[in-house]
């Protein structure tokens, strides 16, 4: 099987795919390394798209969730102001009938 190597242009300086992937790994960190080679895998990258929508999901949720948290106490509180009222105008109400 032929080994294909890929070049490319970077500000003018011509670089083969693995000096550039081999300068990269140098510039990172042990874990990152791993990651790295974690990643050349096609079901390692899978998995980490699958986790990154699982992460996208659970942050999506939690938005809903505060949503949902905020809007119950703002039910609550027009709830409340609308109870106040009610008992405002049958006060109102109440004196009205007997100065008439």
């Amino acid at each position: 099987m032929a080994k294909c190597i890929a070049t490319f242009v970077v500000d003018g300086l011509v670089s083969s795919s693995e000096e550039a992937i081999a300068a990269e790994i140098t510039s990172r960190t042990v874990e990152e390394v791993l990651e790295v080679g974690f990643m050349l895998d096609p079901k390692s990258l899978e998995i980490t798209s699958l986790r990154q929508m699982v992460v996208r999901l659970r942050q999506e949720v939690e938005h809903h969730q505060k949503m949902s948290d905020f809007y119950r106490g703002e039910v609550k509180r027009v709830k409340e102001l609308l109870t106040t009222m009610r008992q405002k105008l049958s006060k109102i109400s109440t004196m009205i009938r007997f100065k008439g």
